[in-house]
């Protein structure tokens, strides 16, 4: 694997992180990683937010980080890695959810145009938070079932509810024929803690029909969810589970290859594997070197 440089923290965000603890260094270059708990997974992962290109390059260091990972918790479930969208790393790490973000432009496709019958987007009125809450939950426990977790409905309920509450939140329901069958919730205004990058975030967007016009209906709330983020003169985020493949291929790589289609631009991509058993060759890069 050739060497790739990161995409450049913000020296706000290293400066943070030394402040914390998290921020390490071997021979010189920058890492920052530390446990996290999942609370929708319920699992604890060793979380590298960021690294150095030339560590994300090197094989031996990125094995050594299960090493790390059991060192800090024997408990540790999981070693997650952030990594630009351009750095592919091999097994065993596997793709668990990449972030896209759209440049929301006059060119991105507009809302209005449904393109079935019997189909509008409008503004979620204040009748409707249950139902945007139901969606939420049931978004989280589908996508933690795809990375194969059970998660705890009463905790999606809460972050759900979290979600809802948030600053600027905005949210968009398809109705067709007069019923609401799917929305898209959108995050005003959030901020890329590494890169320090702000965007209008999609946090979910579902449509609720067995058959019938689904596609276009997601089409319109995206729409709705663009012309959202340019009103605010900001990108759009989103993002792409992709769960374990149960063949060779990725089944979250074609999404993300048909919203690259449609103007979408992967971003940054997290990568997990298993901590344990650790495995690890020594490293060139010595823990603790500087």
């Amino acid at each position: 694997m050739s060497a790739r440089r990161a995409a450049a923290a913000s020296g706000r965000y290293l400066a943070d992180a030394a402040g914390a603890g998290l921020l390490h260094r071997v021979l010189g270059l920058p890492y920052v990683a530390g446990m996290h708990h999942d609370p929708l997974l319920d699992e604890r992962r060793f979380l590298v937010e960021y690294a150095d290109g030339e560590l994300l390059a090197d094989p031996v260091w990125l094995a050594g980080l299960a090493d790390q990972a059991l060192g800090e918790d024997p408990e540790a479930a999981s070693v997650v890695v952030r990594a630009p969208a351009s750095v592919v790393l091999g097994a065993p790490w596997q793709r668990e959810l990449t972030y896209l973000y759209h440049p929301a432009t006059d060119e991105a496709p507009r809302a209005g145009a449904e393109g079935a019958p019997g189909l509008r987007v409008r503004p979620a009125g204040p009748g409707e938070e249950q139902a945007l809450a139901d969606w939420l939950v049931r978004a989280m426990v589908h996508g933690s079932a795809d990375l194969g977790a059970t998660a705890d409905p009463a905790v999606a309920g809460r972050l759900a509810r979290e979600c809802l509450a948030a600053p600027g939140r905005r949210s968009f329901v398809a109705c067709l024929g007069g019923r609401a069958v799917g929305h898209a919730t959108v995050l005003g205004e959030v901020e890329d803690e590494v890169t320090g990058r702000r965007a209008a975030e999609l946090v979910d967007l579902l449509v609720d029909l067995a058959d019938g016009p689904r596609r276009e209906a997601a089409a319109a709330l995206t729409a709705a969810a663009l012309a959202h983020a340019r009103r605010l003169g900001l990108p759009l985020l989103g993002h792409v589970v992709h769960p374990p493949p149960r063949t060779d291929a990725d089944p979250g790589a074609r999404v993300v290859a048909s919203l690259g289609r449609r103007g979408w631009e992967p971003d940054h991509v997290f990568w997990r594997r298993p901590a344990g058993p650790a495995t690890a060759s020594p490293s060139r890069f010595p823990k603790g070197a500087a």
